[in-house]
């Protein structure tokens, strides 16, 4: 009798233990495809060109991933190419630099930026409804700090027009880029990268709406701090989210998320001649294992809404709401 209980006893806890394995392996398959984030996407990050340069047809160099891009050859595939990925990918706004016959194709898309005119001529721009956001502004690659005088009247205009700023830091530009490209990109300097260039530009100008392009790594406890100290300092993961190894991203960003920041991280490609770094940029976004769906949505959609002020009625179309 003793033996047959214990028999039974044995039997059930095999029984519950399969039980509950099964119920662990669904959890497990369930969870695994919500994490997969199909919802829109604001890119605040992209290129257009208006005229065919030195880039087109350049493969980029291996990036700390081991990986090339085989660059476009030429303006029209550029445009046709990098459209049909945002499209592709749900991407319902994108960030454009140099946008203006980008925004004739899909104006419902692309907010158009610039940032290579002067700030009269930018002025002009948006008062005829042609400028959206200052971007991208790159003195980085002339040696030349965010806070010296000849950026001010950028960073005045933008606060002035209650318009963004995104401005590039590290890691913008490849891997090794001053020894591979030195024609191209001999003015990269390491010291130039740090985020904490822009304190007295933040002092100066407290509601100026900024973002930090390609989210300044790997100066990630001064970046932390300029966060810490500047509510109104965005970041974008331009860059970053194809370029180094996806465990180093993933510190990365648990870092920043881990710190309180997570609602101020913006999903960015920086896609220049290189319209597949577009699908590579949002997996490696999705392959962040600890990131809960929300917090995905936070990244890809949710923080850029709120940062661009996009209206109710706008973002519930975007959602299909």
């Amino acid at each position: 009798m003793k033996y047959a209980i214990i028999q039974s006893l044995v039997v059930l806890v095999l029984m519950s233990s399969c039980i509950q394995e099964s119920q662990n392996k669904s959890n497990t398959n369930e969870n695994d495809i919500s994490e997969i984030y199909l919802g829109p996407i604001i890119d605040m990050h992209i290129h257009a060109y208006t005229q065919n340069g030195g880039m087109f047809g350049l493969t980029h160099p291996p990036t700390l991933r081991g990986e090339t891009f085989k660059g476009v050859k030429n303006i029209d595939e550029h445009q046709k190419a990098t459209i049909a990925k945002l499209r592709e990918h749900n991407i319902v706004k994108a960030v454009v630099t140099n946008g203006q016959e980008w925004y004739k194709e899909i104006p419902e898309i692309v907010l158009v930026a610039d940032s290579d005119e002067e700030p009269t001529l930018l002025r002009e721009k948006y008062n005829s409804g042609k400028l959206k956001v200052i971007a991208e502004m790159a003195p980085f690659y002339a040696g030349i700090l965010a806070d010296h005088p000849s950026q001010m009247p950028y960073f005045e205009l933008a606060e002035e027009l209650d318009i963004p700023v995104g401005f590039h830091m590290f890691p913008g530009g490849p891997n090794y880029g001053f020894h591979l490209m030195p024609e191209m990109l001999g003015g990269m300097r390491v010291y130039n990268a740090n985020p904490i260039q822009l304190e007295n530009v933040l002092v100066k100008y407290p509601n100026l709406k900024i973002y930090i392009m390609h989210g300044a790594w790997p100066y990630l406890e001064d970046l932390k701090a300029m966060m810490y100290a500047h509510p109104n300092v965005y970041i974008d993961i331009a860059v970053t989210n194809w370029i180094i190894p996806q465990n180093e991203f993933n510190n990365y960003l648990k870092s920043l998320i881990d710190a309180g920041f997570g609602n101020r991280i913006m999903y960015g490609t920086d896609q220049m001649v290189w319209p597949d770094v577009i699908s590579v940029g949002i997996e490696t976004v999705n392959n962040v294992d600890f990131l809960t769906l929300e917090q995905k949505e936070d990244i890809f959609y949710d923080n850029a809404a709120e940062f661009l002020g996009l209206s109710d009625v706008e973002i519930a179309k975007h959602k299909g709401n």
